[in-house]
């Protein structure tokens, strides 16, 4: 039982707020602080201080606070925000339209002056939702049956919400679709949306946590609240996932552990990941796979960027080309296409037999900061040296199929061990499986860089060459490095 509180003589707001606090935990059978520390994840002057009456505390305290007494959260952050929404307007009257004197005016006290401003800027931040997302694409051509299914998803009534992974390869528009599902279900969740590109933040824990530091102060935690210890930093963010309405997009998810902390058991927060992987190990999550555009998508996506006139018509034949050497991929795709829309003067065919040329293709597909091969090539150090051994071996094929068998022959490895590389590739976004057993497809994309990360890597492997003498020059001796115990010579 927890002990006696001093009386609360003040009036106002944030006193009645702190009473009712209290009268809570009262009705909760009056648990001590420190049991009520851990329930909620706050220390326990944290949450004694909540119903001090001194301030208004937080909203992530205050639904922490409620939360561990059994209480109705959403009818408190109801009752937190109009209570903060008359603390700001105390704080400061200009926000209310009011031409009274600001605090720190004749004969106010100073520091209670600035105390008032730090008020109203703190809780001017825990109002704002958050809204994290960058720019969903102005152009969005196809994906009609999986955005509606990806919709179904997130509309199902079900509780808990179920995570949503959309994944696929390198550049078939990932995070574009998720970004046009978090315009068509935004209605749903009114509290904001939390968004992170796990590729910058590290492997693993090391970036859930970065991740869950920033969205946690996102949320309105203040950072001298952030939990120090790790697990009750997953539990605040959970907990606050449970009590608010929020979309989550976790981009480039590289494996499971990067997301594990960041997904929630809750009844009203949606989080989605984008992934070249399949990440099987989450459980519960379902998959949307994302594939190339139909021919036609593509041809319809060129339309948007370089104009009907340009595309349909007698160029309809040039534009199917040009949709095949992009692989028919959204990122080639758009990049091919803000070029040709800068260069008017070129034609499409020109496009095609600059792209053509395979030597050119991957060069060609760069625009400003955006370009395929860079994203290729993070792909491909991420890999395991056998894996490098495989996309090496994709570029001596060039064929825009390759087996289990074939690769196993190759390699001169067993078949078990070639069907695990070729699945590595698939969740590095290099491959995409075919219906057939066994069978993958390599796009032209990643045919055309694997055959020159395997002339770079030969280039770099072979010895150097030493020039002949000229005819009639008289020879002479040239002396190589020598390492100790060993002698070289060179005869020109």
């Amino acid at each position: 039982m927890g002990r006696p509180e001093r009386p609360l003589d003040d009036d106002g707001p944030i006193a009645d707020f702190a009473r009712d606090l209290r009268e809570l935990r009262k009705h909760a059978g009056n648990p001590s602080y420190r049991e009520l520390a851990r329930r909620a994840l706050f220390v326990p002057s944290v949450l004694s201080s909540a119903a001090s009456g001194y301030r208004l505390p937080t909203l992530a305290v205050t639904l922490a606070f409620v939360s561990a007494c059994g209480g109705d959260c959403a009818e408190w952050e109801r009752r937190w925000r109009a209570v903060a929404g008359s603390v700001w307007t105390a704080a400061d009257p200009r926000a209310a339209g009011q031409s009274s004197a600001p605090p720190g005016g004749p004969g106010a006290d100073p520091g209670h002056s600035k105390q008032l401003a730090r008020t109203g800027r703190d809780r001017a931040a825990h109002l704002a939702p958050p809204a994290q997302l960058p720019m969903s694409p102005s152009l969005f051509v196809g994906r009609r049956t999986v955005l509606a299914q990806a919709c179904a998803v997130v509309r199902e009534a079900a509780a808990p919400r179920i995570p949503l992974v959309i994944r696929g390869p390198i550049g078939v528009g990932k995070t574009a679709l998720a970004l046009r599902l978090a315009d068509a279900v935004a209605d749903e969740f009114p509290d904001g949306q939390l968004y992170a590109d796990l590729s910058t933040c590290g492997p693993g824990n090391q970036s859930s946590d970065k991740v869950m530091r920033g969205f946690l102060r996102a949320l309105g935690v203040p950072a001298d609240l952030v939990p120090d210890d790790p697990m009750q930093r997953i539990g605040l963010y959970r907990s606050l996932l449970a009590q608010r309405r929020l979309f989550v997009l976790l981009e480039n998810a590289g494996d499971e552990g990067q997301v594990r902390p960041l997904i929630a058991r809750t009844a009203h927060s949606q989080v989605v990941v984008t992934s070249r992987a399949r990440l099987l190990g989450l459980d519960g999550a379902r998959c949307v796979d994302l594939g190339p555009l139909a021919r036609a998508e593509s041809v319809a996506l060129l339309a948007r960027l370089v104009g009907d006139g340009r595309i349909g018509g007698e160029h309809a034949r040039a534009s199917a080309a040009l949709a095949e050497l992009c692989g028919d991929l959204p990122l080639a795709l758009d990049i091919i296409g803000r070029k040709l829309a800068a260069r008017p003067e070129w034609s499409v065919r020109h496009a095609v037999a600059l792209l053509a040329d395979r030597e050119r293709l991957m060069s060609g597909l760069r625009v400003g900061d955006v370009n395929v091969r860079d994203r290729l090539v993070t792909a491909y150090q991420l890999l395991s040296p056998d894996g490098r051994k495989a996309v090496r071996q994709l570029g001596l094929a060039g064929s825009g199929w390759t087996t289990v068998a074939d690769l196993a022959a190759a390699l001169e490895i067993r078949a078990e061990a070639a069907d695990e590389l070729l699945e590595s590739l698939v969740d590095a976004g290099l491959l995409t499986r075919a219906e057939t057993a066994g069978r993958y497809r390599v796009s032209t994309l990643v045919s055309v860089f694997a055959a020159g990360i395997r002339r770079d890597t030969a280039h770099s492997a072979a010895p150097p060459t030493v020039p002949r003498a000229r005819q009639g020059e008289p020879q002479r001796a040239r002396h190589v490095a020598q390492r100790p115990g060993q002698s070289h010579g060179v005869r020109i």
